[in-house]
């Protein structure tokens, strides 16, 4: 469907509690609205249109031939070194930031970049002050070094050093139930998603976690899988049926317009499959397999990664932002992971890359565990994983 975004840009703070819940995608990768509305004035001829649907049965690509290819394996000295089931939060300089949120830990761990020396980590699990139940979003603040974990229990905000893992300060914040994870960066704005009896509020926070604009969507309501909100690299973004957008200070920015036909799901369709899943007992996959899904977003030097999900399997996309052309896909199944890569290296070693994360012209990634580094007769198991960076 057409959506129309009616943005009413409101400046004054806002003290009052929503209570209104926003289901949590069934998944957990991400949280998702729907909306009721049914016409759209905000993109123009100039936004790219990317045609998904048109692109739904083409085969898996070769591996991917990339420049500038890094392959660093990190560290396996402590055993606090090791994680499992991490997404890479950010870059800063020489350090990749990931984040490992799991049953047993919730926690941020860097690494150096340059020799996969492992640097330590945050590590605050707990419920006593400058501590935390679950870290459900963080923020990188590279002028102060430091990074910025609101607290989804009580309103506060906890900064921690991101040299050390101290923590560095506390302090209040605005007392909304954050049921959906914030995106966006310190640097530009913190995004918050709150939604409420007539539509959806998009509040907005600066560096220090004080409110600075918002954004207003009359005609929300929650749902679960018609709408992607994510971030893609440090950008909030905001999928509106086929139209994805950048939360930016004060405005939604479109990017482009992912056309998915025939496989969109609209909000009706929406809570028809939200009604079989609770109601039928069947398969929520089997239910889906007729949609096409868009989990997983990142970009960086004009090329768009999108990760859906259609027929049961998962494709990892790579588009040309300035004219909408495929440039690569690979298809997989094990559907747990939000985007994977498969890239072939200087010396010619094909190279699964999971966890995908674009900044500044560079791709990071993962390198999924069914490959080995030739270059150690390690066991598998005894060593930790590697992050890789390339540039298309």
């Amino acid at each position: 469907p057409n959506i129309l975004i009616n943005m009413k840009i409101n400046r004054r703070p806002v003290s009052h509690v929503l209570t209104t819940a926003c289901a949590a995608l069934t998944c957990g990768i991400a949280s998702i609205l729907t909306t009721s509305c049914s016409s759209d004035s905000t993109t123009s001829d100039k936004t790219p249109v990317i045609n998904l649907a048109a692109n739904h049965d083409t085969e898996t690509s070769a591996p991917l031939k990339v420049a500038d290819f890094n392959y660093t394996q990190l560290s396996s000295d402590s055993t606090a070194a090791f994680f499992s089931k991490a997404k890479i939060l950010d870059v800063v300089g020489d350090t990749v930031v990931l984040f490992e949120d799991n049953f047993q830990t919730s926690r941020l761990v860097m690494f150096n970049l340059n020799d996969g020396k492992y640097l330590g980590e945050i590590n605050h699990m707990g419920q006593g002050p400058g501590e935390y139940r679950r870290i459900f979003s963080a923020f990188i603040d590279r002028k102060n070094q430091s990074v910025i974990v609101p607290d989804f229990d009580r309103p506060v905000v906890n900064r921690y050093s991101l040299t050390d893992g101290s923590l560095i300060s506390t302090t209040e914040r605005e007392p909304i139930m954050m049921q959906i994870e914030p995106t966006g960066s310190a640097e530009t704005c913190i995004n918050v998603a709150v939604p409420g009896p007539e539509g959806l509020n998009i509040r907005q926070y600066d560096g220090n976690f004080a409110p600075t604009d918002s954004i207003d969507l009359p005609g929300f309501s929650g749902g679960n899988f018609s709408i992607l909100w994510a971030n893609a690299g440090e950008q909030g973004i905001f999928m509106v049926a086929d139209t994805l957008y950048a939360v930016a200070p004060s405005t939604l920015q479109p990017i482009a317009v992912l056309s998915r036909g025939e496989y969109t799901i609209t909000p009706e369709t929406d809570q028809e499959i939200m009604m079989r899943i609770m109601s039928s007992g069947e398969s929520e996959l089997e239910i889906l397999k007729p949609y096409m899904l868009v989990r997983d977003i990142q970009m960086t030097g004009g090329k768009l990664l999108a990760t859906t999900m259609h027929n049961g399997v998962k494709n990892s996309d790579i588009y040309d932002l300035s004219d909408g052309r495929l440039i690569y896909r690979n298809r997989y199944e094990e559907l747990q992971k939000p985007s994977s890569l498969t890239v072939q290296s200087p010396d010619n070693r094909t190279i699964i890359t999971d966890q995908l994360f674009g900044k500044d012209g560079v791709w990071y990634g993962i390198v999924s565990e069914e490959n080995t580094d030739a270059s150690s007769d390690a066991t598998p198991g005894s060593t930790n994983c590697a992050i890789v960076s390339f540039k298309l």
